[in-house]
């Protein structure tokens, strides 16, 4: 499997995850890699630079010949005020969030067909910020709306190449950067929470591994929201 973003936070968690189950996994990140561990690929590449990334998916060809699913993870977001918030800093935000995600999923959709499973599939991370519409995140929530569109519509234009494609909207997970939020941001968020506690890495865990699953081979273009959104 392909998970971008490997370097920290969810995307390093679930690489980890993987390659304790046995699986192989690949990476990538714009920086070198933190996880050394047998069965473990990284590319120190920048996702939205095409020639960077179209090099990575030409290796990953000629290394392994063929993908059985995809974990679109690398991912930024700024929190300001649309008024405040720079065009150059909006197209960067769009940059990382959408286009890389568009190109990492035509590149790797020539490598799904040539898996041996019966259906392979594609996953995009998504948030809670999409339909919650929170202010001061308008260019993230944008770039991520973005991702679950174009979540449905590459559903039905794979379909027929046996590749499936699904979004995962996470709430606020606890990492060590979302330790820091005051209580009285982490107080509101919860609030809008159906399940009243901040998100585990291991919430994480079924969901993903239902979704690049051959478990889930019946399921493609849906958006599942994590912790009782409302």
């Amino acid at each position: 499997m392909l998970i971008t973003g490997t370097r920290t936070g969810i995307g390093k968690s679930l690489a980890e995850h993987f390659l304790g189950r046995g699986d192989t996994v690949i990476g990538c990140s714009r920086r070198p890699s933190t996880i050394d561990r047998p069965g473990y690929r990284h590319f120190a590449s920048d996702l939205t630079d095409s020639q960077q990334l179209k090099r990575m998916f030409r290796t990953i060809r000629q290394e392994f010949g063929h993908l059985d699913c995809v974990v679109n993870n690398a991912g930024t977001a700024v929190m300001n005020h649309f008024m405040l918030t720079p065009e150059e800093t909006t197209r960067k935000i769009f940059d990382i969030n959408f286009f890389a995600v568009l190109a990492c999923s035509r590149e790797a959709a020539k490598l799904l067909q040539r898996s041996e499973r019966a259906t392979t599939s594609i996953l995009n991370i998504s948030t809670v910020a999409v339909p919650w519409a929170l202010d001061g995140q308008l260019a993230y929530s944008a770039s991520k709306g973005a991702v679950e569109q174009a979540t449905r519509v590459m559903s039905k234009e794979l379909a027929s190449f046996g590749i499936r494609v699904n979004a995962l909207g996470l709430p606020v997970v606890r990492t060590v950067l979302t330790r820091t939020l005051p209580e009285e941001t982490r107080v509101k968020v919860l609030a809008r929470q159906a399940i009243d506690r901040m998100c585990e890495f291991e919430d994480l865990v079924g969901p993903v591994e239902f979704l690049t699953s051959e478990r889930s081979g019946f399921v493609t273009g849906e958006t599942l929201y994590l912790g009782g959104v409302h």
